[in-house]
């Protein structure tokens, strides 16, 4: 039963440091469709997307 604890401990602890390293890892300046329209987010170095902005099914059911 211990042995089992610490299994799943250690997996807990794993996974914590996947998702903070990988959303440490990850750049902040871009540009974001929000509601039909590119959205600075940060100070991304590109200029504004040219195709049409078109928000897909998740990001209409989190905005």
């Amino acid at each position: 039963m211990k042995k089992a604890i610490k299994i799943v401990i250690i997996i807990i602890i794993l996974i914590f440091i996947v998702l903070a390293v990988a959303r440490l890892a990850t750049g902040e300046d871009s540009w974001i469709c929000k509601k039909g329209k590119w959205v600075k987010h940060g100070f991304p170095s590109s200029e504004k997307p040219i195709e049409p902005c078109e928000e897909n099914f998740i990001q209409k059911l989190f905005s």
